[in-house]
């Protein structure tokens, strides 16, 4: 047992080590195929509104405010309607780290303006006139920006730190000098939390921020800083971020728009156990401060050029629509948008135009807006998912865990079973860790691969150079007493002279005589026994005609299985057959002994098909050729499941849907319930096999369909409607067992109806 431990040791050490990153770069890979593989809308991305500024956007503009960038006042009407129309939240993801110096006017606005001073004397013309000549003074526009700003109290900007420690080390002259550093303090002083500095990964010297008005005016202000990985990808954000030394942090925006929403005043935020807590909701930090994104994704689809397109669950509304909304509400005509576009909602405001588009790589596509990161973080924490990681010590020892495990299963298994289990262990943790993802938990894929596959062929090879030696050893030692072709024999693998079996899907077939005991007791030992011969004689026909085997006798009961050891590609529709052949002959021999005077004997049968264990079990002296396995269970249960709907023949729907894959157009099945079979916990879909298409009665097939509507209605829980089908079914074939049933069952649920998680499950009466 010690080299397994020493390869398991070796080969965690070197996944860990990871030399030239390729395993770090691989995982990455899959990390951004759990992003896509999961994506999904969380409970509050329809309240994320997105507000862009495209190319479009400036071009429908221009005529009345001018070329980019526009004067600021644009954005104070902006904010009026959006506030007016009921916005929760409004936030810039645009700097405003100056005042404006001056405003652009070009020919067609001079033209515009020299029209409307000709016509001054209309008061209509000339609001207009001082409109446009307001929006032109830039310290005007700036004042309606502040203004309205700080009208509307739910106005959020945006801020960026820059030059960390290792930027500072390099050159000195980086940081904000002692005036600017007090002033971006200042700025910022509202929207800092009171909390300690622990990394300093997330220390800054220096900062953008709005100019110093609009900052008070405004609700709050975040940075925007984003970690992206090696390879350029944004995977992380920095939730709290220091500038310079001190106790005091400043949320990213995404986190203060977060936290409005939700209530939660600024000084309520607080960092605790390596988590940054925003009231309910627990954002948890990496090593270096950082936390990861949990992104809500989109849609990425391929187009016709291999080329995949990405299509965001937010919705976005250009920047213009809502400039026209608020002109036509002051005309007082109906608005572009309908009212309540953005009632209750937090409206992102972004730039997407050519030279402004602020894009970023996201594990979507290489090109997706910035705005988008912020949108999944407060989509994020207000719908309180996020993603953990292990980490550090506990990853590694939990890969070295599982490769310990794969050292285990090799050393004590046998060469292909063990490559079997180990290859079930590694999918299963890889399909485990991959299902997980969905779940918050970002666990290791690469990594334990590696660890566990290297493993494997350490120990394979160890055992290969141990398996050679102890060869060398044997020639030695009973070279002399063996024959050359005995001791060759010895020395090759002895398993394949061993019992055991193989896993193979299969059809198994189980049948019983109805009260059969009851019958034995009344009836000389002599008579039952030529009844059951001749019986189970012609059972053994019907077997072998369509190529089955027998696998045993059981009392009364016969079990048969198709597919093995002859491989039969339709060896459900053969199973069937034998059904409907047994049941063919019971009905020639219930004829016969109903002319001698004999008991009428009345059969039931189960069908499954599915995965079962085939071959020589037992012990080295006594064995048997038969299957075994959960699905041979299954078709055990399913026999005494007749009892329940007075049928002679169940079938599960593997079998069923097997069946007519084969034989589309010859078997006629009908759906009896989604059982809980006894012994069982999960449902199981149950059929009845009727008969062959051509020889089941019209009345019969009517019966069916009539039958069919009732179970739809009982499945729905209208049980009145149902019972009536199922007496319409009775009525057209009186001899149909699962319509009786079916009514019973409804007139009993009328009275006493089944539990809310009912489910239409069917629970299985007797075994």
């Amino acid at each position: 047992m010690k080299y397994p431990v020493l390869i398991a040791v070796l080969a965690t050490f070197a996944v860990s080590l990871d030399a030239g990153e390729y395993l770090s770069s691989f995982e990455r890979k899959t990390l951004d195929a759990r992003y896509r593989f999961h994506a999904r809308p969380a409970p509050h991305t329809q309240d994320i509104v997105i507000l862009h500024i495209s190319e479009e956007s400036i071009r429908s503009l221009e005529p009345f405010y001018g070329r980019w960038p526009w004067p600021r006042s644009v954005h104070a009407e902006a904010i009026e309607y959006l506030e007016s129309d009921g916005a929760s939240a409004i936030g810039f993801d645009i700097l405003f780290p100056e005042k404006s110096l001056r405003q652009e006017v070009d020919s067609a606005m001079i033209h515009q303006l020299k029209a409307l001073a000709k016509n001054a004397d209309i008061p209509e013309v000339r609001a207009e006139l001082q409109q446009r000549l307001d929006i032109l003074n830039p310290e005007r526009s700036d004042a309606l920006f502040v203004s309205q700003v700080e009208k509307s109290r739910n106005v959020f900007h945006a801020s960026v730190f820059y030059v960390g420690e290792n930027d500072l080390a390099l050159e000195r002259g980086l940081a904000a000098d002692g005036d600017a550093a007090s002033k971006i303090r200042s700025v910022l002083s509202d929207s800092a939390v009171p909390i300690r500095l622990k990394r300093r990964e997330t220390v800054f010297f220096n900062a953008t921020i709005p100019f110093y008005e609009l900052a008070k005016a405004s609700r709050g202000v975040g940075h925007i800083n984003y970690t992206p990985d090696s390879d350029g990808v944004c995977r992380r954000f920095i939730p709290l971020a220091w500038f310079g030394a001190g106790d005091t942090a400043y949320p990213a925006l995404s986190l203060i728009v977060a936290a409005r929403v939700k209530g939660i005043p600024l000084e309520r935020i607080r960092m605790e156990n390596d988590r940054v807590v925003v009231g309910d909701a627990e954002i948890p930090l990496l090593a270096d401060g950082s936390a990861m994104i949990d992104y809500q994704g989109g849609r990425v689809t391929n187009e016709g050029d291999g080329k995949s397109k990405f299509e965001s669950f937010y919705r976005y509304v250009p920047y213009e629509s809502v400039i026209a909304s608020a002109d036509l509400i002051r005309a007082g005509k109906e608005p572009a948008l309908p009212r309540g576009t953005f009632k209750g909602k937090i409206v992102l405001v972004t730039a997407f135009a050519a030279g402004l588009t602020d894009v970023r790589a996201t594990p979507f596509s290489p090109v997706t807006p910035g705005v988008e990161i912020h949108a999944n973080i407060i989509d994020s924490i207000l719908s309180g998912r996020f993603l953990r990681t292990i980490g550090g010590w506990t990853e590694k020892g939990y890969i070295l865990v599982l490769a310990l495990a794969v050292g285990v299963i090799t050393v004590w298994t046998r060469p292909y079973i063990g490559v079997a289990v180990v290859a079930a262990l590694s999918a299963s943790v890889v399909g485990l860790h991959w299902g997980l993802f969905g779940y918050g938990w970002v666990l290791p894929v690469v990594n334990v691969s590696v660890a566990m596959a290297g493993t494997y062929l350490g120990v394979v090879l160890l055992q290969y150079v141990a398996e050679e030696r102890e060869k060398k050893r044997v020639r030695s030692a009973f070279g002399h007493y063996l024959a050359p072709q005995v001791l060759e024999e010895v020395l090759k693998s002895p398993e394949r002279l061993r019992l055991g079996g193989e896993r193979r899907r299969m059809s198994v077939l189980f049948s019983d005589i109805e009260g059969f005991s009851s019958l034995s007791e009344n009836m000389a030992a002599e008579d039952v026994s030529a009844i059951l011969n001749e019986y189970l004689d012609r059972m053994m026909d019907c077997i072998k005609e369509t190529g089955g085997t027998l696998d045993k006798f059981i009392g009364d009961a016969v079990m048969a299985e198709w597919n093995a050891p002859v491989a039969q590609p339709d060896h459900a529709a053969r199973a069937c057959e034998t059904a409907l052949l047994m049941m063919a002959e019971v009905k020639r021999l219930r004829e016969k002994w109903h002319g001698e005077r004999k008991p009428l004997l009345n059969v039931r049968i189960g069908v499954n098909t599915g995965e079962m264990v085939v071959g020589n079990l037992g012990s080295r002296e006594i064995f048997d050729y038969t299957v075994i396995g959960d699905e041979v269970n299954v078709a055990a249960r399913l026999e005494p499941l007749n009892k329940d709907f007075h049928t002679n023949i169940a079938a599960s729907g593997s079998t069923r849907d097997e069946a007519l894959m084969h034989r589309p157009s010859k078997f006629v099945f009908r759906r009896l319930a989604r059982v809980a079979l006894k012994g069982k916990t999960a449902p199981l879909d149950v059929y009845e096999l009727v008969g062959l298409r051509d020889s089941v009665e019209a009345e019969r097939m009517e019966a069916i369909g009539i039958y069919g509507q009732g179970l739809d209605l009982f499945l729905e829980g209208r049980f009145s409607e149902a019972k009536k089908s199922f007496e319409r079914a009775i009525e057209r074939y009186p001899g149909d067992g699962p319509s009786r049933n079916y009514m019973e069952l409804c007139a009993s649920y009328e009275e006493n109806p089944p539990p809310p998680d009912w489910g239409g499950v069917y629970v299985q009466r007797y075994k």
